[in-house]
């Protein structure tokens, strides 16, 4: 339990995610961003998405060498950064806050999250370097201190974005994921709290001192595995519920249109709380906007700016309108929003409709390998960002409280892991969507 002044703070940092962070202004900036390059990409992620497939998945990659990385490969390392627990445990969150309407507009932001993707990876494509250890380096600093233009400026966003970045890497990439990893194997498993976190610490310290590399290696097999077997689970409920179906998507956007006022509340509130944690836990969940998803496919062979943008767009598709959708349906169709507001537990009870008592096991387990692959891709995004602020010297203290980190985050609580989540989220967002909508005009889709 928090005392006195601790709930005063919960409650002060719970205002400044509602209010600033994830206020009315930061929305229509990940809104304005996806128009925008939407626009400038004219509608590729819908008009023009099978060009998206064939110029990834049906094209021959290049060769990847010593310093690069192949595209499918970092394809499966970027997405084992973006599918973790927000995959499973921030959709029903985002239910239980937002209504089934919150569903719909993660729809719409993950599709405009598609062109806002492929911009800030196009840009990460043009200004990366090759550093002599053969890491890539200079992105997303590189276009944030070019769009800002001066010095003082350009230093001072590329600054704020790696220091919330950093504090993300903590929160959004670490505690939150092996909060939700190690509370879901205690509860449906019975592993105590600290034999999680200690496990999870193992793991983090076997896979990140070895980069991108060893990442990419772990990912390009493990994450096919795992998503296919996490879809076929979601595929069996909802086939178990198909008759709930089109109730579920009439419900889906009847909720994300209403205007009905809710205990009293403003007339609008509950398209506005749909809307908001749509757009919030559709971020956590694909990361589009972030600028983090850069750091790692900037490692990526693609021999073109464009082909790697597309590459990114493909991540964020997968994550969200694939993946996200299908716990959605799971949870709604099976009624299970109705029996609890936690986002586990409503996971739990809709797959219990279709495994029985394999269920515990077959979530616990699926929650456990996203989080790691989440976590050793942050570790990524965290230690370019370390390096960019302080050189590499210091490299190994960093990967050190990482690791201990790790291990904090399975025992600590969970409500106060997720409002720092959200707050370095929003933060790091804001210097990197204000660079890619300013250097606009350098992005192109070759279609």
């Amino acid at each position: 339990m928090l005392d006195e002044k601790e709930q005063v703070s919960m409650e002060i940092l719970e205002w400044i995610n509602e209010n600033i962070v994830w206020g009315i202004p930061v929305l229509i900036l990940f809104a304005g961003s996806g128009i925008i390059f939407t626009i400038r990409t004219k509608g590729l992620q819908v008009l023009h998405f099978p060009t998206i497939i064939k110029r990834t998945l049906l094209t021959k990659q290049p060769e990847a060498d010593g310093k690069k990385v192949s595209p499918f490969r970092t394809l499966t390392a970027a997405l084992g950064a973006t599918v973790g627990t927000g995959n499973i445990i921030a959709i029903g969150s985002a239910i239980a806050f937002g209504g089934a309407g919150a569903i719909f507009w993660m729809w719409i932001s993950a599709l405009l999250g598609m062109a806002t993707s492929f911009a800030e990876n196009y840009l990460g494509a043009k200004y990366r370097t090759v550093q002599s250890d053969g890491l890539t380096g200079g992105v997303p600093f590189a276009y944030i201190k070019k769009a800002f233009g001066g010095k003082k400026l350009g230093a001072f966003f590329a600054g704020m974005f790696a220091v919330c970045c950093i504090g993300a890497s903590f929160g959004i990439g670490n505690m939150a994921q092996v909060n939700s990893a190690s509370m879901a194997l205690q509860n449906c498993l019975g592993v105590p709290l600290w034999v999680s976190g200690i496990l999870c610490a193992a793991v983090i310290a076997a896979i990140a001192p070895g980069g991108i590399h060893r990442l990419s290696k772990v990912t390009s097999w493990v994450i096919p595995i795992a998503a296919g077997g996490y879809l076929l689970g979601c595929f069996a409920v909802i086939i178990m519920n198909i008759e709930n179906v089109p109730s579920v998507f009439a419900r889906i956007f009847t909720e994300a249109f209403s205007f009905k006022a809710v205990g009293g509340g403003t007339v609008g509130v509950v398209m506005l709380e749909a809307m908001k944690w749509g757009v919030k836990r559709g971020v956590f969940s694909n990361e589009a906007g972030l600028g983090s998803s850069v750091m790692i496919n900037a490692n990526s062979s693609a021999d073109k700016h464009h082909t790697q943008g597309m590459w990114a767009m493909l991540s964020v598709f997968i994550d969200t309108i694939i993946i996200c959708t299908m716990t959605a349906l799971c949870i709604l169709s099976s009624g299970a929003d109705q029996k609890s507001s936690v986002g586990f537990d409503m996971a739990l009870i809709a797959f219990q409709d279709g495994l029985g008592d394999f269920a515990g096991a077959f979530l616990s387990i699926a929650t456990f390998i996203f989080a790691i692959t989440t976590v050793t891709g942050w570790w990524i995004y965290g230690r370019s960002c370390f390096v960019y602020l302080f050189t590499k010297k210091w490299v190994g203290v960093y990967l050190a409280i990482f690791i201990v980190t790790a291990f904090v985050g399975a025992v600590i609580q969970a409500t106060v892991v997720w409002d720092v989540s959200d707050l370095f989220n929003g933060l790091m967002a804001i210097p990197n969507l204000l660079a890619i909508i300013l250097l606009r005009k350098e992005v192109k889709a070759d279609i």
